[in-house]
């Protein structure tokens, strides 16, 4: 005799397979984030590898001699960034230090492709090129000139194409005057100051005959200190740096016969000379240093782009000559 609900009973497929169900569940979950963990660190690795190599030619771990490539790309101003066309000193001196103290470094070479820029930027940067210690040799693109040219006056040679725009020895300042506009608009200016000059180069306002004496003393000394400037670093009488210092600006050809370069030739020939000075045998590593491109890392990484960039991919920016200060 059966008695109800004594008999065994066997479990149907669906409960088996609901019983099974949690700790399968819990092993895909952990095999799935094992997986996403591992890929991870691995993404992290190769963008770590290529993040570091961004600041070199080469292997990411290079050695022997080498020479150091430095940009200068854009307007030479105190503040400002090389995103937006500027070159500040801190930028550009915190290269030039590093390559003067790498022991790997024979020889610095400076390409420049600038308008110039303000005064005291571009004589700051000067005066810490002077003191470099190692050779440095300026290959010129499109154009040396003004604060430019006074940077690359301090180095051992200039080299520049036959048709570089080298040169624009001088200084200017600009001062807009609107007070005629804003009398036609019927815009008037209250101006309290403390001090005669405090308002001096207001573009609301015509300058006094005094202001424009003292903006004109001040323009001789900046005037005075850029053909010193120039006259040490080329090795040339300040006489005949005046004669040629009136703000134009000649090709490579002619600025070679002035004395304002030291040859005519192209990159590879500066690379070249750099590589003699700096008493390397055979081809130069070249090392650059820059600020790391994200979008070109993540290029790299997928397989659309070269890890290396053969002399740090830099080309001339038209935009910052037509962004250039007034100088």
């Amino acid at each position: 005799m059966y008695e109800h609900g004594t008999d065994p009973v066997e479990p149907s497929p669906s409960a088996m397979q609901m019983q099974e169900s949690p700790s399968r569940s819990s092993a895909g979950w952990k095999i799935a984030v094992a997986v996403v963990i591992v890929l991870a660190l691995g993404f992290c690795g190769c963008f770590g590898l290529a993040f570091v190599a961004s600041f070199s030619d080469g292997p990411a771990w290079p050695t022997g001699d080498a020479v150091a490539l430095i940009h200068l790309d854009g307007v030479i101003a105190g503040t400002g960034s090389i995103y937006s066309g500027i070159v500040t000193p801190e930028y550009f001196v915190d290269q030039l230090l590093t390559a003067e103290a790498d022991p790997a470094i024979r020889a610095i070479l400076i390409r420049v492709d600038s308008p110039g820029g303000t005064v005291a930027a571009s004589q700051e940067i000067a005066m810490e090129m002077a003191r470099i210690s190692k050779p440095v040799v300026v290959s010129v693109g499109d154009v040396c000139a003004s604060g430019a040219y006074m940077v690359a006056s301090q180095c051992d040679e200039i080299i520049a194409s036959p048709t570089s725009s080298i040169g624009s020895i001088g200084v200017i300042a600009q001062i807009p005057n609107v007070e005629g506009l804003l009398d036609m608009l019927g815009i008037e200016f209250t101006v309290l100051t403390a001090g005669e000059f405090k308002d001096a180069g207001s573009s609301y306002r015509s300058m006094t005959p005094t202001e424009t004496a003292l903006f004109e003393e001040w323009l001789d000394i900046a005037y005075d200190e850029f053909v010193r400037t120039v006259a040490e670093g080329r090795g040339l009488p300040v006489e005949d740096v005046e004669e040629m210092a009136n703000g134009w600006i000649w090709p490579g050809m002619v600025a070679e016969e002035m004395g304002l370069i030291d040859s005519v030739g192209t990159f590879n020939d500066a690379l070249d000379r750099a590589t003699e000075l700096g008493g390397i045998v055979g081809e130069p590593r070249v090392v650059t240093y820059r600020e790391p491109d994200l979008s070109g890392l993540l290029r790299s990484f997928i397989g659309f782009g070269s890890m290396f960039e053969r002399f740090g991919g830099h080309s001339p920016d038209p935009d910052s000559i037509r962004q250039a200060l007034p100088r």
